[in-house]
Parts: structure tokens; sequence; C-alpha cells
């Protein structure tokens, strides 16, 4: 048996288990770990320390990781979520700057086709290959943007979707378009060029194969028989669709990466209760050994003869950084009618992160020597600068100074009142306009803001400035005058996004395919009257009494309590702790529980005792 080297891979998993560890205790965790294992793969490569030989096996290793890498990103994708926001036949201006996977489509499109001026000019001043650079310059890092919107908690909101969307868009393009250029150079242009498309195919049958496999009984008992089993059969099972579609993309010459994004991309269509279960064991396997691999042979392998010549070199990176920023940050303007300027920009700032999609297209292009090893050092180089600039940008434009509302409620009955309290308790933004000044000891008493107007009128409305994307919930006491404000966002502001309540005299509003939503009044009444009558045990257990107790989500943000012990802070006796999340782990918390900045801890109580939650774990 060959004596098989494992100094390499000790060295490389000493980095790995330090980086997180150091992060976490100099308290800079949003600092991307990535761009840490990248810089001491350069430091142990042969150009500093020169610790890690060469080793065939490092670089399977490392190929590997970067698979599982693309596989996991395919697996964010809700394939399900993106085809239920297409619009219909009919596409109209307010679809194009208010649906997600619309505005995802623009902003991706859009820094493609700034790409291409941008490549023209950088070729003048360096005399690179135009076409791909053009191709360069519109990748994504999800492994970046993903666990900053996670850790926001915005990933599931409509603008952290927008994001995962562009990301995604991006991805699959980006793999496509490379995938259709390397063919081209290897074997110019035939029909084998389009065999990418035969991936699609598989894609389909396999998913079709899946759903009628998944619906026979003994299959789905030998599943959970097996699941946790030392056989972890849903794991093999992951791993095998993985290579299934690797292979598939061999067979057809492209990129594998692209084979691993549609396996990922597949998975996530299948799995649904059972996600973070597995989800958490494939992270465990790829984050916790693969991915570290291929993040610190990244620095390893990285190319730094060229630093002879660094003084030449920084005018490259420096444009080229240049270049990820604008052709990213120009095109997620679009969003401005819908989240405003500094939103927005830092949403196209945060896109143009980059790091394993640019890094693997550099590798590409430098296996088809359209580029040199000095271009791809600078491209790593540059990805690396970027993805330290665009997550610290982010922060400073993604602030609270410029609120954005989601929903404005126009009002002052007792139902715009509980409306409020109940966005309140989801922590949905939104501004209460009120013309009764008799409710405003309620709004008061309870701690909701509200804007108090003498007349609520169609003039209050012409000053308003909706945005586009803004729900609006029209609740006054009088008929009329709900018609009358409805009629005027509809006719005179077009704007469609609003709830009203169903009046006859309302017929005029409804309009196939619009936002506008009408309350049927009677027809809630008769429903919950009869839930009363005949499941009246599930009515009791369910109905919410805002002046008793309620549950509430909140995210740890003070720096005091960071790593304090439950059991010795002072928490109202009126409330309790009933589920802690950390990342992707939930469970009960007890006195011995550490609390953490960024767990976010469901509690219980009367309307003080959350509020001295909030005081207690929130700054």
């Amino acid at each position: 048996m060959d004596i098989i080297n494992y100094w390499p891979l000790f060295f490389i998993f000493i980095i790995a288990w330090m980086v997180p560890l150091l992060l976490s205790w100099l308290e800079i965790a949003k600092f991307p770990a990535v761009i840490v294992e990248i810089i001491m793969g350069v430091i142990i490569g042969p150009f500093v320390l020169d610790l890690i030989p060469d080793e065939p096996y490092m670089d399977f290793l490392a190929n590997t990781g970067f698979l599982f890498l693309i596989f996991l990103a395919g697996f964010e994708i809700d394939l399900n979520r993106i085809i239920a926001t297409l619009p219909g036949k009919r596409v109209k201006m307010i679809d194009l700057i208010s649906n997600s996977f619309l505005l995802a489509q623009f902003i991706y499109f859009g820094s493609l086709i700034l790409a291409l001026p941008f490549a023209f000019f950088m070729h003048h001043l360096f005399n690179i290959d135009i076409l791909f650079f053009a191709l360069l310059l519109p990748t994504v890092a999800l492994s970046i943007i993903v666990p900053i919107l996670k850790s926001g908690g915005e990933l599931q909101q409509k603008f952290g979707q927008i994001m995962l969307m562009e990301g995604a868009i991006a991805t699959i393009m980006s793999i496509i378009l490379i995938s259709l250029y390397s063919g081209v150079l290897k074997y110019g242009f035939r029909f084998e060029l389009f065999l990418f498309s035969v991936i699609f195919i598989v894609f389909a049958v396999t998913y079709f194969v899946g759903r009628r496999l998944i619906k026979v009984r003994p299959f789905q008992k030998l599943l959970y028989k097996l699941e946790h089993a030392a056989s972890q059969i849903r794991v093999r099972g992951t791993v095998a669709l993985l290579l299934f579609f690797v292979i598939v993309a061999h067979l057809i010459n492209t990129e594998l990466v692209m084979g691993a994004f549609f396996a990922g991309t597949l998975l996530s269509m299948f799995v649904s209760k059972e996600r973070s279960a597995l989800l958490f064991k494939l992270d465990g396997m790829s984050y916790g050994f693969f991915i570290p691999i291929f993040f610190i042979m990244v620095g390893v392998n990285l190319d730094l003869s060229f630093l002879v010549y660094f003084k030449e070199s920084i005018p490259f990176i420096l444009i080229l950084v240049v270049g990820f920023l604008i052709t990213q940050a120009i095109p997620a303007l679009i969003m401005i009618n819908v989240y405003g300027i500094k939103k927005s920009l830092a949403g196209g700032v945060l896109l143009s992160a980059r790091l394993g999609l640019t890094i693997a297209t550099a590798q590409i292009g430098l296996s088809l020597e359209v580029i040199s090893p000095a271009e791809n050092a600078g491209i790593v180089i540059s990805a690396i600068i970027v993805s330290l600039l665009s997550p610290m940008i982010y922060y400073v434009f993604n602030t609270n100074k410029e609120h954005y509302h989601e929903i404005c409620i126009l009002g002052g009955s007792l139902a715009s009142l509980y409306l409020a309290e109940r966005f309140r308790m989801h922590s949905i933004s939104c501004r209460t306009v009120l013309q009764n000044n008799a409710i405003i000891p309620e709004f008061e008493r309870k701690g909701i803001h509200f804007q108090y107007v003498k007349n609520l009128n169609t003039d209050v409305l012409d000053r308003m400035d909706f945005r586009t994307n803004e729900l609006v919930v029209v609740l006054t006491e009088s008929k009329n005058l709900n018609l009358e404000l409805s009629r005027h966002l509809k006719n005179n502001l077009n704007h469609s996004k609003f709830i009203t309540r169903k009046q006859s005299a309302a017929h005029d509003l409804v309009v196939p395919g619009s936002d506008i939503k009408l309350i049927d009044t009677n027809e809630m009444m008769a429903n919950h009257v009869e839930d009363m009558i005949v499941r009246p045990d599930s009515i009791s257990s369910l109905a919410v009494s805002f002046d008793n107790y309620h549950v509430e989500e909140i995210q740890i943000s003070r720096k005091d309590i960071h790593r304090k012990l439950v059991k010795d802070i002072a928490f109202p006796l009126t409330g309790s702790l009933i589920i802690h999340r950390r990342g992707k782990e939930i469970f009960i918390p007890h006195g011995n529980t550490h609390l953490l900045i960024g767990d976010v801890v469901t509690v219980i109580g009367n309307y003080a005792a959350l509020t001295e939650f909030r005081k207690i774990l929130e700054q």
C-alpha cells in the first residue's frame, strides 16, 4: 500500500479550524471567512512558507469542494417561489418595477450589457480578451450574499429574495455562457456546443421520475427508516444525485459546475419539511470538509509571480474592482421606486461581491489560455478586494435612516388599530394615517406610531408619495370614503396594490389579474361564526388576545449580554423564552444556554413583558 502524505491536509484543516474561531473571538464574524482562508492559503503556499507539497489528491478534494459549493448555491434556489412570482400574459410597467423575478432579471441583464463596453474600455488599456471579461464581470458570489442577507434577517423578505434571484440568474447564465464560450474555443462553433441543453432535459426527466418515486409508499418507509441510521440514506442519495449531474455535464463536454448547480436546484424542489435536517448534514459535510479545502487551495495555487511587476498590475486590479462595482450598482437602481436610492445602492454593491464563480471563471480562462497567470492572479485579488469592500459598503448604505414602509393603513377604526399591532408583531414596516382622533389614545397606549390628519381625503393621498410596491389598506369607518380613496388610488395615482372593503358600489374597482383585493366582511363574519360553532375548541386555543399573551421573535444585538448565560439575566417573570435559533440550529433554551449576538429568541408574554424582553436583548 502506498503511503499517502497527509501533512498538506493537516495544515489546511488547522487553518480551516482556526479562522472561524479567530473571527468569532475578535467579534468580526461578519467578515467573510473565505477571504481569510484564501489569504492563509497564500501564506502557506509556495510563494511564502511553502508548506503544501504538490499532492494530486489535494487538487481532487479542492475540485470536489468547489462542486459542493455550487451545489449548495443551487440548493438555496426556490424554483417554486420564482415560478409563483411570474406575471401573467401581459407584462405591465408596474410588474417590471415591483415583481421580484423581473427586477432580478433586469439587474442581471443590465449588468451583462454594461459589462461589454467596460470590457472594451479595459481592452484599450490592457489588451485583454473582451468577450471573456464581459462574461466575467456579471458573475455573483452567492456564498457571500446569502450569509449577509441571513444575518440581517432579509433573506425571506422581498428585498432578500430579489438579491437571491439575481444571484441565481447570474450563476445559471454565467455557467451557460462560459460553457458555450469555452466550447467554442476548444472545438469551434458546431452543433455539439448546444449539447448543454441536454442537462435541461435530464433535469426535467429526473424531476418527473423523482416525483413519481417519492409517492411510492414502500420507498417512503425505507427513506424514513434509513434516514438517521448509519446508512444516512438521504445524504448518500444527495451525493449520488450530485455526481450523476456532474457525470452528465462531463459526457456532454460542458463545465462540471453546471451539473452541480442543476443538481442542487433539483434537490431544492423535493425537500420541504426535512430540508433543515438534510441541509444541516450537507453543510456539515461540505463546509466542514470539502469547501474549506477549495478556498484555501485557491490561495495556495495563486500565482503571485506577477507581484514582481506589482506597480504595473495595480491599475488593472483597481479598474477591475471598479468594473465589478459599477456593473452591478447601476442596474440595481431600478429598485429606487420600491426601496429608495440608499437601499437600492446597498443591494447593487452587495451583488458586486465576487468569489467562487469568479475565481472558477478565471481558472477556466487560464486553462483556455485566454488570460495569463498574472491576469488570473489579478482577477483573484480583485475578487478578494471587492468581497471585502462590498459587505462594508452594504452595511453603510443599508441603514434605517431611510425607512421603507411595506404597508400603509388609511383609517381610524378599531380594525386599523388591530392590524397595525399585528404588523408590529410580525416586524412588518407599516405607517398608519388616522382621521379619527377618538382612537388616538389607544394607539398611544399601545405605543404604535401613527400620523394624524384632520381630514383624510384625496389631497392627502396626493402628498403621500406612495412607492410602487407599497401595499395600501383602506379601512376608514366610512364606506363612501373607502370607495373615494380607492378610486383615487386606482384611477388618479395608478396604484393598484391596495386592499379595501367589498361593497356593492365597488364593482368598478375589480380588474382581473390586478393586485386589488376586496374584503367581504359579511363572508368573514359568517366563516368566524361557523368556526365558533363547528370548531369551538380550535377557535378557543388559537384565539389571540393582544391585551394578554402573544409570541414574538427577537434577534439578540446587545453587546453587554454577549456570551452570558440565560440564568444570569433577569428576564421578566410574566414572560418566557420558548425557542432559541442559532443559524440553522433550533433548540429549547435552558439556564445554561449562552446568548450570542445574532441569535433569534422566540419569547411569549404580555405586552409589558415583550417590551422588557426587547430592552434586554436588543440595543
